[in-house]
Formats: C-alpha cells, structure tokens, sequence
C-alpha cells in the first residue's frame, strides 16, 4: 500500500539534522557552550573532585558555575558593545590577584562591630567595593583612548563583582562554615544561599561603581575624574553596609534593600544604552534651494527691453480675432541657501545616584 506524500512522516535527514547542526554556526558560538557547561558542571564537580577532603574543590566548582550563571544573565541584560574577550580575561585576572589581599588588608584596620552603622560601612562596605572597584579603574585607564561607554564599564564590574563574591562563597563554605559547626540542614540551605546570592550581590554594587568609572573615564583632569569615582565608591559603600548592617539583615528592610540594589543596577544600565560621550557631527554643507516658495525678501525681476535693439511691433491681428494677453514675465528667484546646521550635541548627563557579605 502506498502512503499518500501528505501523510507520509518527514525524511531522517530532517529529524536529526546532524551536518546541519554542525554546519551551523549557532552552535559554534560561546553562548552555546557555556550552556553545556552550565549544564554539565554539577555532575562533573562530583564525579571529579567526590569526597575529597574539606571539599575544597567542589565549591570551587560550584561558585564558578552559578558565577557563569549570572554572567550570561547580565550579559543578556546590559548587552555590553565595546567589552572584548581580552578585557574579560584581564578584569578576571586582576580581581583574582587584587580583591582579597585588599580587601583583608583594609577590613583588619576598622572594626566589624555590625550593630554599628558607620562600622559596618567603613568595615565592610568601603574595603570590599574599593577592592572590586579597583581592577576597572586599571583597566579605564589602560583603555581611555577607546572611549568605552559607561555601560561597558558596568559590565566589566558587575564581572569583577562575580569574581570576588564567588571566593567569598567558596571562603565562607569551606573554611567559616565548618568552625562554626553549621553543617546540617541550616548548613545546607546557607551554602546554597552563598554559592546563588554572593556572585550577583557582589557584581550588582560593583556594576554601579563601574558605571561611574566609565563616567569618570571621559575627563582628563583630576578634579572631575576623582569626584565621579568617590560618588561610585560611596553608593555602593553604603548599599553595602546597610546590607550587613544588624537591624536591616534578615527582615523586611534587607530584602527591600536587595531590590533596590537590583533596579539600581538595571536603571544605570538601560541608561548606559543610549548614554555616549558627546561626538561632534559636521555641519551639512549649504546647497541652494531648488523646491519651496520664494522667500519674502527675494526680488523679482523683471526683464526690460534693451535699449539698444528696436521694440518689436506686433502684426495686426484679424479682426474676427481677439488679441492675446501677453506672456507674463518671468519671475527668476534669487539664489537662496539653506540656513540649517547641525546642532552641537548636548552634553551626556550621569544620573545620581544580593546577599549578605562575608564578615
């Protein structure tokens, strides 16, 4: 019995299109692969590392899987134009060798009584923001002739954020955890809480003081330069310590608090989306115009006859015929140029300014 064309089921080649998917360059991209890694990490984290003593490796595993998590969400959200894979790689690379000697060394000369506002900013707040903070304005200095915009800056330190929260989930689980014997269900839930809420809570904070860096990036003297990177100090510095601030840390306040964290982030980077430096453009070139009314001021002219040839006498016309009116004259407008120029480019205006930090 012959099966009809229209019932007949498609060929093996279209439903497991293999040379197809190989040919395609979707799945040659990185996004594609960092997928699988997503995907493939856990199971590989156990199956390498088991139960290999402190655990040491499998929670490095897992806090650079949920810090690649939140990497490719933030790039899906900020959609960085000028960042490249170099610039990645040496925001990495610093924040790997910076941020925890110096942020250690700068918590060890304050206090961390966290009952204490001001202690808990100057503690915690200012010594951990300064230390993720730094590797950007490394690199907006070695990058200022490229004019990076602000929101690629954002992204570089939100990058640089992921980084120093991931070492401080690892920190804290394998080393904080076990002193203070919280290994059992409570123990559970905290270190999954570390591993998801430290990389995004870090790369929030430090995304906003990299979008003030940017700002800062596009001035050549101090003054401005160090007043923008104060302001991108001192916003997440204060986010910070109230995060960790007694009072606020688990209640209401804390978790209003990571909101407004998050809209701060995305507000500065959906900004970041159409604020540039300012390009001068050339003005278009006067062109004379060829469409269009004359203007008020034009005159008109009006051809005259010459008075060195004779008028021309008009024959008689048949009487059965009406004469014609003449010809009125011609109206020649002046020659008019457009007076439009491009208008200079308003200055780009910067606009003022999740999870608990390890104490």
């Amino acid at each position: 019995m012959t099966i009809p064309p229209a019932e007949r089921l498609p060929d093996l080649a279209v439903l497991f299109p293999f040379r197809a998917w190989l040919r395609h360059p979707a799945l040659r991209a990185w996004t594609t692969w960092l997928f699988v890694a997503l995907v493939a990490v856990p199971p590989a984290a156990l199956v390498v590392f088991g139960d290999a003593a402190g655990h040491v490796g499998p929670a490095i595993m897992f806090a650079t899987y949920f810090a690649a998590a939140w990497f490719l969400v933030l790039w899906v959200v900020v959609r960085p134009q000028n960042v490249s894979g170099a610039m990645l790689a040496q925001v990495v690379g610093l924040a790997l060798l910076l941020e925890g000697p110096i942020a250690s060394g700068m918590e060890a000369l304050f206090s961390d009584d966290f009952d204490n506002l001001a202690a808990s900013i100057l503690g915690a707040g200012i010594p951990e923001e300064f230390a993720k903070m730094l590797p950007v304005a490394i690199l907006v200095l070695a990058y200022r002739r490229r004019g990076l915009a602000p929101r690629d800056m954002l992204f570089l330190g939100a990058v640089s954020g992921l980084v120093f929260g991931a070492v401080e989930a690892v920190i804290y689980v394998t080393i904080y955890m076990p002193i203070l014997g919280d290994l059992g269900t409570g123990g559970a839930i905290t270190t999954v809480w570390r591993f998801v809420t430290d990389p995004v809570g870090h790369a929030l904070w430090a995304g906003v003081a990299g979008y003030f860096l940017g700002l800062a990036s596009h001035y050549r003297t101090a003054g401005p330069w160090f007043a923008l990177a104060g302001i991108g100090l001192g916003v997440p510095a204060l986010l910070h310590g109230l995060n960790d601030w007694t009072p606020v840390t688990g209640t209401v306040l804390w978790v209003v608090l990571q909101v407004v964290s998050a809209l701060l982030f995305l507000a500065y980077a959906r900004i970041g989306l159409v604020a540039a430096p300012p390009v001068p453009r050339p003005a278009p070139l006067a062109l004379p115009q060829s469409w269009g009314p004359p203007a008020a001021a034009m005159s008109v002219l009006v051809p005259t006859a010459s008075p060195a040839s004779p008028a021309p006498t008009a024959s008689p016309a048949p009487t059965a015929t009406p004469a014609r009116p003449a010809a009125p004259a011609a109206r020649v407008p002046a020659a008019r140029t457009s007076g439009r120029h491009a208008a200079a480019d308003e200055p780009m205006t910067a606009p003022i300014a999740l999870g608990m930090m390890m104490r």
